[in-house]
């Protein structure tokens, strides 16, 4: 983030120029997998869903597998009454895609069907994956699911998140 604020949007990193508003300053952020293994799960949730860019859930037990939303730009109103302050972005944003965390070393295939079974109920066509490595059982059966219902799964890692090389995968 900080190399985004320092090479696109111009700002310095610079205690002085935060406090009059001109700069910015970054404090306390796990920068190494290590340090994201060690914090709390719902810790690491949050951070890995708002990194893509995404709204956590309010709920983080009885998700239903869903860690948080990602709603592209351009996403239509399903309901066009004026948005009330009691609405959530899911009551009256229709086009939104799942992201799913798991603070695990590999993520096996039976959290990839459980993934899946989420993206079909919830007719989503696309969905992201957020885990430090993925089996070879578990990147399989995201191919074998896009064959067979054209649906995407994109399996981010940790280290693609922390070299921010994920945008062409967030597209």
């Amino acid at each position: 983030m900080a190399k985004r604020l320092r090479d696109v949007c111009k700002l310095r990193e610079d205690e002085a120029l935060w406090r009059a508003g001109r700069g910015f300053v970054v404090r306390d952020l796990p920068w190494s997998e290590e340090k994201l293994r060690e914090i709390p799960p719902f810790e690491f949730e949050n951070w890995a869903v708002i990194a893509l860019g995404g709204i956590p859930n309010k709920a983080q037990v009885g998700d239903m597998g869903i860690d948080g939303r990602v709603f592209p730009v351009g996403s239509e109103l399903k309901d066009p009454a004026p948005v009330s302050h009691t609405k959530t972005f899911g009551e009256f944003l229709d086009e939104w895609y799942p992201i799913q965390v798991k603070q695990k070393d590999k993520v096996g295939r039976p959290d990839i069907d459980a993934f899946e079974a989420m993206m079909t109920r919830e007719d989503r066509k696309k969905g992201f994956f957020v885990s430090f490595d993925y089996s070879s059982d578990a990147r399989r059966e995201i191919g074998a699911f896009f064959k067979k219902s054209g649906r995407i799964i994109v399996a981010l890692t940790v280290q693609e998140i922390l070299e921010e090389e994920i945008a062409m995968k967030l597209a």
